[in-house]
């Protein structure tokens, strides 16, 4: 293992620049469309699915399948990549990155237009990446690289912040959000 560290540390401004993404292409990695994604969630949508009756309880099941199913693994690498849902479900592997946009993904196709990628800064510096949407007027929090309660990280935002961990690490604040239609850094 520390071999292939060693080559991909070697080569990581070779990949880093290959692997640049503009707003554009960051936003275009949610991509609800997408026939993966679309396979996926036939396992869990009702035949006669709305969103109003059945989004809860789908979503539910989409995150409990997603960090049952995917294995998370931290990226330590000095290289900086996004990698696509579909390349995620058939390794069933990622970083958080990749497991959000996945996750946020699939409940923007559930109907959750208020589903965004959210990007933080941790208080040891470390960044993160989570789903955040606004449901029924409180937030919801998912962290789609640890197996939580679905309604864990509900409530209203700063409560929602304020309880939040990573590694026993709690949020410094949010850097961006992003979906298929926005992007919002914070600054």
């Amino acid at each position: 293992m520390a071999y292939y560290k060693m080559l991909l540390d070697k080569y990581a401004p070779l990949i880093n620049e290959k692997e640049q993404r503009n707003i554009g292409e960051v936003k275009a990695l949610i991509a609800p469309e997408d026939l993966s994604i679309q396979s996926l969630l036939t396992q869990f949508k009702p035949e006669t699915y709305t969103y109003e009756r059945d989004y809860l309880f789908t979503a539910q099941q989409v995150f409990e399948f997603i960090t049952r199913e995917i294995r998370y693994v931290p990226n330590d690498l000095t290289i900086n990549f996004w990698l696509n849902p579909k390349d995620i479900l058939t390794h069933k592997v990622s970083d958080d990155e990749g497991l959000a946009v996945l996750l946020c993904t699939c409940v923007r196709a559930l109907g959750d237009v208020q589903a965004f990628v959210y990007v933080m800064e941790m208080e040891d510096l470390r960044t993160h990446a989570v789903v955040m949407s606004d449901i029924n007027g409180k937030t919801l929090l998912l962290d789609p690289s640890v197996a939580h309660g679905f309604f864990k990280y509900y409530g209203e935002k700063s409560f929602v912040f304020k309880k939040y961990r990573f590694d026993g690490k709690k949020l410094k604040r949010a850097l961006y959000r992003f979906n298929a239609e926005t992007y919002e850094p914070f600054l």
